[in-house]
């Protein structure tokens, strides 16, 4: 019986002395991880993309997915974000440890991060609960609907038209949240992508408060943002797809979330990129529930939606009630079509790799889609291509 508590061999990644590893066979993991990082290396330098998915279970037995951050000028460093994949029963618990202990120890020598700059998450399946849950949770990604807790009341009324959103104006806030927008948050390291600056926090939550894998996805948004007037984002979490609408020049946007801790991380967002003033709203709300009052109000209406819903939560911030994306995704994107312009459109994604949209409900109720995924998976995501689905939504009288 191995004895995996003890090295069993070492690892020459040709810095520094040897690396001792519990499993011999993480000689090929080093080898690998080296080959494959030299490659994004190039590529990302020559995309001048700073922060990517390095590795991604490219062997089986080392079942992680690594992701590399590179902080901004304002906080430089390099981190590390090592995900392991919840082995499968028939492999002996005590291996997958070792080997992810091996991991741990290989990764950071070959991709220069300093040791206290890794972190390490464990990946299972959602059960509900907390949309962005707290590290070491077991709630991977979108397991619910964010948290309605904090100080952000949701009673003022604006919006576009005067009349399109319940919470609070960038600039409307009391002084305390400019403060923190300014100061406090450099106590979380920023990364930039796309010309924009955001913060990123590695220590109290699952995700980090970006998904790299909605690269590309952010960008279409700024693509699609180009000449309209009003933005909404549902789902909304820190606001970065928000921050590429303003980028873009919309007149207005409209951030909407159950969570005040995400909601103030987005305005946070939005202020360090100098998108401030009474036309950028942030909303406390259930979303589904929002979008049914807004849809009474004919003024209420955006002609670009970004909808990134969560999977599955049974949060007891929506009462009795659940949600489950494949369940309930008809009436959500009848609900966004309902509040876009004429002209308007949504951009959806989901998370959900067995997702099968009803098309043929949908369309009987007047909502088209054009499935976009493909073109929206990043290249350091090619290994996953199930990583998400992304939709354009537009009414049927539009779609032509």
């Amino acid at each position: 019986m191995t004895d995996y508590q003890k090295p069993q061999a070492t690892v020459d990644v040709g810095q520094g002395k040897p690396i001792p590893v519990l499993v011999p066979e993480s000689e090929q993991f080093a080898r690998r991880l080296i080959k494959v990082a030299r490659l994004r290396r190039r590529w990302a330098a020559r995309e001048s993309i700073t922060c990517y998915r390095v590795y991604d279970a490219d062997l089986p037995d080392y079942a992680a997915a690594i992701d590399l951050y590179e902080g901004a000028p304002e906080t430089p460093g390099r981190w590390l974000v090592i995900a392991e994949y919840a082995a499968p029963k028939t492999v002996d618990p005590a291996l997958a440890h070792a080997r992810m202990t091996d991991i741990l120890a290989i990764a950071p020598r070959v991709l220069d991060v300093p040791a206290d700059h890794v972190h390490a998450r464990e990946r299972l399946r959602a059960r509900g609960g907390s949309q962005y849950a707290l590290a070491g949770e077991a709630d991977p990604r979108h397991g619910g609907l964010g948290r309605a807790s904090g100080s952000r009341a949701a009673t003022s009324t604006v919006g576009k038209a005067g009349a399109a959103s319940t919470g609070s104006a960038a600039g409307s806030k009391a002084p305390a949240s400019g403060a923190a927008a300014a100061g406090d948050a450099l106590a979380h390291p920023l990364i930039r992508e796309g010309g924009l600056t955001f913060e990123v926090n590695f220590d109290d939550y699952l995700d980090t408060g970006i998904f790299l894998d909605h690269r590309v996805t952010r960008g279409l948004v700024r693509e699609h943002a180009r000449g309209r007037r009003w933005f909404l984002n549902l789902f909304a979490y820190t606001g970065t797809a928000t921050c590429y609408a303003a980028d873009a020049g919309v007149e207005e946007t409209v951030t909407v979330d159950l969570s005040n801790t995400y909601l103030d991380w987005a305005e946070r967002n939005m202020v360090r990129n100098g998108f401030t003033g009474p036309e950028h709203h942030f909303v406390r709300a259930d979303v589904l529930a929002w979008i049914r009052q807004m849809r009474k109000n004919p003024d209420n209406r955006w002609d670009l939606i970004f909808c990134d819903p969560p999977t599955f939560s049974n949060s007891s911030k929506m009462g009795q009630r659940t949600w489950d994306v494949q369940r309930d995704h008809v009436e959500l994107l009848c609900g966004v079509a309902g509040l876009l312009t004429d002209d308007g459109e949504a951009i959806f994604s989901c998370n959900l790799r067995t997702f099968r949209p009803n098309v043929r409900e949908l369309e009987r109720r007047g909502v088209v889609l054009e499935d976009i995924s493909a073109e929206t998976i990043p290249e350091d995501f090619s290994r996953n291509a199930r990583i998400h689905r992304c939709y354009l939504v537009r009414n049927v009288r539009n779609s032509r």
